[in-house]
């Protein structure tokens, strides 16, 4: 009987885990209906061959799905540069100020009255909502004319 996938990923973890050559290498496995999948990256092309063949001769283990990446000198270099003008950009750059767009206000405002209303309608009935009605109407027409203005 064949382990269950849950099973057989945790096994090929432990194993890779128990392998020095295999340790820091950052590999993500999981497994499904015994196929065993792959991704990450490793150091060398030795470190694939032999990290591939391990996990093939594993019990249980139907076939692999390789979605490693082999990672040469130049591309660590090139990502640790990378991630290196990222990080001084962050450094350097000022933090932008705050300030809410007219239609952020506007939409505010809008949020705030209709609460308003809500509340009247609540505490007063419904002859104060004929009257909040009438306030938020013209509340609308004061900033849309304002809006038409500029």
């Amino acid at each position: 009987m064949s382990p269950s996938d849950a099973d057989l990923g945790r096994l090929i973890a432990e194993t890779l885990a128990a392998d020095e050559r295999f340790r820091r290498q950052p590999v993500a496995v999981q497994v499904q209906n015994g196929v065993a999948i792959l991704t990450g990256r490793v150091d060398s092309p030795e470190v694939y061959d032999t990290l591939l063949a391990q996990v093939r001769e594993l019990p249980g283990v139907r076939d692999v799905c390789d979605g490693l990446l082999i990672a040469d000198g130049e591309t660590l270099l090139r990502e640790a540069r990378q991630f290196g003008a990222v990080a001084a950009d962050l450094a350097t750059l000022p933090s932008p100020p705050r300030r809410g767009s007219p239609a952020a206000v506007a939409a505010r405002v809008v949020m705030v009255l209709v609460t308003a209303v809500i509340v009247l309608i609540e505490v007063a009935g419904w002859l104060a909502a004929l009257f909040g009605v009438g306030l938020l109407a013209w509340a609308a027409d004061i900033l849309l004319c304002r809006r038409r203005r500029r």
